[in-house]
């Protein structure tokens, strides 16, 4: 067996350190960023991870308690689990000490479901009733979990999930519940299924999908709805296109499709906007995220040519997102180890200038519509989640095990051409007093009586979070 050539090991080094050298220097600056930032080693690497809807009190004055879906990527050895983790974070309006307990580490994982199948490949919750977690294993079958059951009974964890979804001949990624229609759920293969399930009428094994479409000979990545009417959704895969279905029509056959990018397509996202929340020209927009190491602006009105191309990517992008609370505002991470932030309406401004960026010290190239990159990983970022209680509150997790829960400081976001003429900006809805600073209802409190016997925070001093590769390993 040949050695490794010393280029290529002179290289790995080079590399290495320069990852080394950009996490110290992201150290340093993050005080001065971010209100919140925490980092936590779990035992094995989360592929997956949301945001739960709603929070909790926490026993401490002034902060909050946060719930996080999680899953493992286990070694096969040791079998795979759904988790739950709560994050115990400051509530907006809490003064913080970042001189005291930094890299304290405020998150606990207080649920673990049996995941049959392999790894959790992805797992999102149901919008109306969030204790129906549906996720995509390493095989064929979909699993739906009820936690409020697996949490208030025993031994139902250990059980697994309470319905299995099987329609697709291979496994796969991509899965989206519709947000206009309860417990409607819609799932991708690599096999280039697309299929629509009525989880709320499915029990145990549901073997049919209630709607179907060989939708590519190649595998699909990603699938999402519009925010725009319940009918309406789209998705994107290795045929380097995007299609758009109206499941009204029982033949599966798309409406349109375009081809979209130079490679795989991994991501698509569409607002999470609708009604009097958004202009309504935002709402015909949507994203695609592409291993060609673009992201690209849609209008699904005219899918000839994107809108536009961000281009700020130093490799394969696996995942974008709308803001909850910024119509113009998404993000994207990947394999560049970055969750970067644009601005789609400072799209066509002037370039800041040299040396402003809120990213690295050494992106003074970077246009005016990129306004944040976090540099806090030192691996891929396998998926991020922007919060819809927090406005910039964000977890993100990567292929090194890393978990981190991050708060940019308003100050970064601010635009510094305050007073020069601008493109007109639609309206920011903005989260009603009552959702952003009270806790979630009985019926969104997913394993309360879980989160209850977490530890709690010492109220010495309340402190911005801040971990390292010191941070303390779950269990």
């Amino acid at each position: 067996m040949s050695s490794p050539k010393p280029a290529k090991v002179g290289a790995g080094l080079e590399l290495k350190q320069r990852i080394e050298d950009e996490y110290k220097n992201w150290m340093v600056a993050a005080p001065q960023i971010y209100d919140v930032c925490m980092a936590k080693r779990l035992k094995w690497p989360s592929l997956t991870c949301e945001w739960l809807p709603g929070f909790l009190e926490s026993p401490v004055e002034g902060w909050n308690r946060h719930q996080l879906l999680l899953g493992t990527h286990t070694d096969g050895d040791e079998g795979n689990e759904l988790l739950i983790a709560c994050v115990d974070l400051p509530d907006v309006d809490t003064e913080i000490d970042t001189s005291k307990d930094f890299g304290r580490d405020t998150c606990e994982v207080v649920l673990r479901l049996a995941h049959p199948g392999g790894e959790v490949n992805r797992a999102r919750h149901c919008p109306q009733r969030p204790t129906l977690i549906a996720t995509r294993p390493a095989a064929a079958a979909c699993c739906v979990f009820d936690t409020e059951k697996a949490a208030a009974e025993a031994g139902a964890a250990k059980r697994g999930p309470a319905i299995m979804l099987r329609g697709h001949g291979e496994e796969g990624y991509g899965l989206a519940w519709n947000p206009h229609a309860p417990g409607e759920l819609y799932t991708v293969a690599n096999d280039g299924t697309l299929c629509g399930w009525d989880v709320a009428a499915a029990a145990g094994d549901a073997t049919t999908p209630s709607w179907f479409a060989q939708a590519s000979e190649v595998a699909l990545s990603d699938v999402a709805f519009t925010p725009r009417d319940p009918w309406t959704l789209g998705a994107v895969g290795d045929d380097r296109a995007v299609k758009l279905w109206d499941t009204r029509k029982p033949d599966g056959a798309a409406l349109a499709r375009a081809g979209a990018h130079a490679a795989d397509v991994n991501a698509i996202a569409f607002p999470t906007f609708a009604g009097d929340d958004a202009a309504p020209a935002s709402l015909f927009r949507f994203l695609t995220g592409s291993a060609d190491r673009t992201v690209k602006l849609w209008d699904m009105r005219q899918l000839a040519e994107p809108l536009h191309v961000f281009e700020n990517f130093d490799g394969d992008v696996l995942q974008v997102q709308w803001s909850p609370h910024e119509t113009d505002v998404f993000a994207a991470a990947g394999a560049d180890r970055r969750v970067t932030f644009f601005d789609v309406s400072r799209v066509g401004r002037a370039p800041p200038p040299p040396g402003d960026g809120a990213g690295d010290d050494d992106d003074d190239d970077a246009p005016p519509e990129l306004v944040f990159a976090h540099g806090g990983h030192k691996a891929a970022v396998s998926e991020f989640s922007l919060s819809e209680e927090d406005r910039w509150l964000c977890a993100s997790v990567s292929e090194d095990n890393f978990l981190q829960v991050w708060c940019v400081g308003e100050h970064i976001f601010e635009d510094e051409d305050e007073g020069a003429p601008q493109p007109p900006k639609p309206p920011t809805p903005q989260p009603s007093p009552a959702k952003r600073n009270a806790p979630a209802s009985p019926g969104k409190s997913l394993v309360e009586s879980v989160c209850s016997a977490m530890p709690v925070p010492s109220p010495a001093k309340k402190v911005k979070v801040i971990g390292g590769d010191d941070a303390k390993e779950d269990a």
